[in-house]
């Protein structure tokens, strides 16, 4: 199996907190943009834009209440044709959990079938029992209307098209695999199939320690000591650092990405400046 960061939507990564200070893999993805989602977050990078979420990977965590805050920053990336990596500790819950309903958002699949994608890429995806019965509850109460607000917010159809070609490969893949290890696929959420694997691997994520400045090439000490204290707080436990250590509102930068890939200045109007989406929805 790969255990490298994997690609569950055009320009969009799933991995570790080891593939986060990988600069082969990242500069080999193209990485641009990395949402991280830990227990203590914080920008490694001073050539990156972050979005730092400081979440634990326990099932009473309210993890739902950053969904729409992460939906924003990666959509936007992408639109400007930026590749995000989005990573907890090990790649499996709290980084899923925030991909698959990215996903879900993004496109027409429920929780269940959007987890299937990012397991074909991903096969130790595994949100804990929490993480599931709130992307459930998403489902449920929030989809909807989430979809309506990112779709006011970015009006550009550009990515639909590719991300459609995407999940339907990926749903397949999935499901080819399964048959081939002569497992039943069912509606369930199950946990990864190869549990001896699954489990030596959570274990080993227990022995991940933060990153040190020797392990970061010199000539980006400064800048990151420098660029660690420019973050701003978009909501509590969540900062977003922008690219180089300058200073940017997130929603004027991501407004601002949303014009240039719709192609078009008729979205620019004073309200929509309000990082609330407008409650009509078509």
């Amino acid at each position: 199996m790969n255990w490298h960061m994997a690609e569950v939507l055009p320009g969009v990564y799933v991995g570790s907190y080891h593939d986060s200070k990988d600069h082969t893999q990242l500069e080999r993805s193209q990485i641009s943009h990395i949402v991280a989602i830990h227990d203590s977050p914080r920008r490694l990078l001073p050539d990156k834009h972050y979005l730092c979420v400081m979440a634990s990977d326990t099932p009473d965590q309210n993890l739902s209440q950053y969904f729409s805050v992460c939906n924003d920053f990666i959509h936007a990336a992408r639109l400007r044709e930026g590749n995000v990596l989005i990573h907890c500790l090990a790649g499996m819950s709290r980084s899923v959990t925030v991909a698959v309903a990215y996903i879900m958002t993004a496109t027409h699949l429920n929780w269940k079938e959007a987890l299937k994608v990012v397991r074909a890429g991903r096969a130790v995806a595994n949100p804990n029992t929490g993480f599931q019965n709130q992307l459930l509850e998403f489902e449920q109460f929030k989809l909807p209307e989430e979809r309506c607000r990112l779709r006011e917010r970015f009006p550009s159809m550009a990515l639909e098209q590719l991300d459609r070609k995407k999940v339907a490969t990926a749903l397949n893949s999935y499901k080819e695999e399964q048959q081939n290890r002569a497992i039943e696929t069912s509606d369930k959420a199950e946990v990864p199939t190869n549990m001896a694997y699954t489990l030596q691997f959570a274990a080993d994520k227990r022995k991940i320690t933060p990153v040190s400045l020797d392990q970061i090439p010199k000539k980006l000490h400064k800048k990151i000591s420098e660029s660690t204290s420019c973050g701003e707080e978009i909501m509590p436990n969540v900062h977003y650092y922008k690219a180089d250590g300058s200073k940017g509102c997130f929603y004027n930068e991501f407004l601002v990405g949303r014009n240039e890939a719709a192609g078009t200045e008729e979205h620019s109007e004073s309200g929509d400046n309000n990082p609330v989406a407008e409650q009509s929805c078509r």
